[in-house]
Order: structure tokens, then sequence, then C-alpha cells
């Protein structure tokens, strides 16, 4: 299924353009360029995890050194130098972290990898201590706590294709166009799920995390969430299910009725062995 370039588009053209938002009458045409940017979604697809990246401090491994089997991980496609797009969604996904009940390295795990095949570890560095700190961990984070990778063209160009990422570079601007999303990965390295844009609700992320774990995340009370919201493709936000709620209700009256049902009969217990007392 494809989605369009979503909100982002008119951000994403201007960009491109470099055209001042105060002189646009009309929104601006898209460049060629962001013509190409665009995301097939492939729910379900496992990503290869035998293509080797290159973290900030210059480590080579292969993406499964990333994933541990156990915790789900948000991947964010994003190059270090991008003016605009990147650093919203990157500043979006922090905002919405930061409201997380869920801790980023115990219940989750994070991972951004570059799409600019002229991204050192060094750029890398950079641009992961500005996201750690922004998040409020600054203070000598680990290694493993979310990665920033960079990588050859060939293995950006896989990983792009197995997560249905679709981006163009833009040599008049020396730029590159592509999609304002983050993707919520299995512990195994499947996708679970896409989440559109700049701005990421708590909420949502909370719901991705804990679906994508397949209930391993978070509490019984997050279980309940999951079966009261369902993920809208229409909106690309999670809603209220009709469905949910009418079953959590059933449950409700159904535990109401069997405890009404053990009172009557406890009171009625209790008065035939008062009687043959008496």
């Amino acid at each position: 299924m494809k989605t369009a370039r979503l909100s982002a588009a008119a951000l994403l053209a201007l960009s491109l353009s470099r055209a001042p938002l105060a002189a646009a009458a009309d929104p601006p045409a898209l460049p060629p360029a962001a013509r190409e940017a665009d995301i097939e979604e492939r729910l379900g697809h496992a990503v290869d995890t035998a293509l080797p990246f290159t973290d900030m401090d210059g480590r080579t491994a292969p993406l499964a050194a990333h994933l541990d089997g156990r915790r789900p991980v948000l991947l964010v496609l994003a190059y270090y130098r991008c003016p605009t797009l990147c650093g919203l969604v990157l500043r979006g996904l922090v905002s919405g972290m930061a409201k997380l009940d869920y801790r980023l390295g115990e219940h989750y795990r994070a991972l951004t990898v570059s799409f600019d095949p002229r991204d050192t570890p060094e750029s890398a560095a950079r641009k992961r201590t500005a996201t750690l700190a922004a998040l409020g961990m600054a203070a000598a984070p680990a290694p493993d706590l979310w990665p920033f990778l960079t990588g050859d063209l060939p293995e950006i160009r896989a990983l792009a294709g197995d997560l249905g990422f679709r981006f163009a570079y833009d040599a008049q601007t020396d730029q590159y166009a592509h999609p304002a999303a983050a993707v919520v990965l299995t512990p195994e390295g499947r996708v679970s799920r896409y989440l559109y844009g700049i701005e990421f609700p708590a909420l949502d992320l909370r719901l991705a995390l804990l679906e994508a774990s397949r209930g391993q995340v978070g509490t019984t009370i997050d279980r309940v969430f999951m079966t009261c919201y369902r993920y809208d493709p229409a909106s690309r936000r999670y809603g209220p299910h009709v469905a949910g709620f009418l079953r959590l209700g059933a449950a409700g009256i159904l535990v109401w009725v069997l405890t009404l049902v053990a009172l009557f009969g406890w009171r009625g217990w209790r008065r035939r062995r008062q009687e043959v007392a008496r």
C-alpha cells in the first residue's frame, strides 16, 4: 500500500527549492526528485539483518548486532546534514519518546541509519549527541543506546528496499527527497508498523511498541489498551476500537454478574449455616 508524500510534502518541496514560505502564494510544486519520495508499506517483511553498517564510533557490524530478539526497535532513516525534514522527524520522535512510560534501552531500542553514503561516523556521532541531549541522555550514554549508523550505497539501498522507503537525490540542491516516517520493527527485525509525519504522539509510540512486541512490553493495562485501540490507516494514527470497548464492556458486565451470583450464594450459604446452628 502506497502512502503519499504525507503532510510533509510541502516542507520537502520547500527544502529542495529553498523558496521562502512567506513568498509562496500557492503551495509549491514538488521538484522532480521529491516525486520519487514515497513509502510502499511492507508490513511483516523481514529486513536483511546481515547488512553491514558502521556506527558513530567507527565499528562495523551487521544490522543484527542492533537487535536483541527481546525488545522492539524504533528505526529512523535520516541523513545527518539534512537541513529540514530529518531534524523535524528526529525532534518529533524525541518529543514523543520523552512522554513515554517505556524507557529507551530497557523496554525498547532505537536506531537511526543514514541513507547518504557520504555521511561519516563523525557526523553520526554529532547527530547522536545532539539527539540524546534533547532526550535528556547526554551524560555518557552507552554505545548501544540509540546507535546512529552510516553505510555504503548498496547496503543503504538494500535496507531502504526492505522497508519500502523510497528516496531520491536532487543534484541541483545537493539534498535528498524522502518521506517523513519512523518504522517500528519487531525484536526479530520484521516491519510491524509505520508512523508517519513529524509528530509522534506518545500513545501512538506506546501502542506501536506494544504491538511489535506482541504484548511482551508494558503492563496488563497496556494490553487492555491494545484491545481497545487499533491503527487506522486512513488517519495514520491509533484510535478507539469500538469492538474492543464492547468486548471490554461485556467482560466487565460478566465479572459483575458473577460477583453478584457469588455474593448471593455466599449470603445464602451463611444464612443456612446460621439456621442449622440455631
